[in-house]
């Protein structure tokens, strides 16, 4: 599905756990890796501008256990006035289809939640995110972090609301289904939805039927599950329940989110999932 990935870095504890497991990579059909790291100028963040080599020995370091598992590695390190803006154009230099990037915020004591950072690359980013999530190991997050790996694309969960937006994620489920051996398909009605629609169980199930008919044909293994309530919370907790290695949910348009604690499902979700989490936009759906 994808060919080049590249995973932005931000040389904090946090970086080593991330790419311990980013060798199932592979599973999503990625041959090339770019390893970079945005130093942000004009601010305090940029006082190490100017260490490139120190810089470049350091995702050298990173780069070795990507290139022992048979995948290409390069690394580029560049500044920008905003280092989601840096982590774009990095990708778009490099023809990326895929941006890797971890969900969580410098403020480790607040716990873990979608990060500034990884927040407007979602926000801003015209091809898929797939967002890592990272543990805090002690207190107040000062040495450490890890990240529980998982075993392969052995399950894969796709979220869908029907929309037009929803038709990126149903279509990289179909695709990455091939790879898995299941793919849990779900849609959690709203209170609103169930309010409008008295038939929403037998029209929701009929609709998710035809998706999975579509999963199927492809190759893959679809289950589909209905729940009710909120959305992102019936998500996080179905992908919980079936131990999925991967979520799967689409993207609406680049004013998507303001709001860290009331905003979209799509973000809601990325911050309480406790896995990755891949972020389809509307562009990169095919058919």
């Amino acid at each position: 599905m994808f060919e080049t990935a590249l995973i932005a870095l931000d040389h904090s504890a946090a970086q080593g756990p991330m790419l311990d497991c980013l060798t199932d990579l592979r599973d999503l059909g990625v041959k090339s890796v770019v390893l970079t790291h945005i130093v942000q100028v004009g601010y305090a963040q940029g006082a190490g501008y100017g260490h490139e080599e120190a810089l470049n020995d350091w995702l050298a370091e990173r780069a070795a256990p990507l290139r022992e598992v048979g995948l290409d590695v390069v690394t580029d390190i560049r500044a920008a006035g905003q280092v989601a803006t840096g982590i774009l154009e990095a990708a778009t230099d490099h023809g990326a289809d895929l941006i890797v990037i971890g969900s969580r915020g410098q403020n480790m004591m607040r716990g873990l939640f979608l990060g500034s950072v990884a927040r407007e690359v979602v926000r801003l980013s015209g091809i898929p995110v797939r967002l890592e999530w990272i543990e805090i190991n002690g207190e107040d997050g000062a040495a450490s972090c890890e990240r529980a790996c998982h075993a392969g694309l052995r399950r894969v969960l796709v979220a869908t609301d029907f929309s037009v937006q929803a038709r990126a994620a149903e279509h990289a489920a179909a695709e990455l289904g091939t790879k898995a051996q299941a793919v849990d398909l779900i849609h959690v009605a709203t209170v609103q939805e169930q309010e409008r629609y008295t038939q929403w169980r037998a029209m929701a199930h009929a609709a998710l039927e035809k998706i999975a008919e579509e999963i199927n044909a492809a190759g893959g293994k679809p289950e589909v599950h209905l729940a009710q309530g909120k959305p992102s919370e019936a998500i996080a907790r179905l992908a919980a329940e079936r131990d999925a290695d991967l979520v799967i949910v689409g993207k609406h348009g680049q004013s998507w989110v303001e709001s860290m604690v009331t905003g979209s499902t799509a973000t809601n979700l990325c911050e309480i999932a406790r896995r990755p989490v891949l972020v389809v936009p509307l562009e990169s759906a095919t058919g």
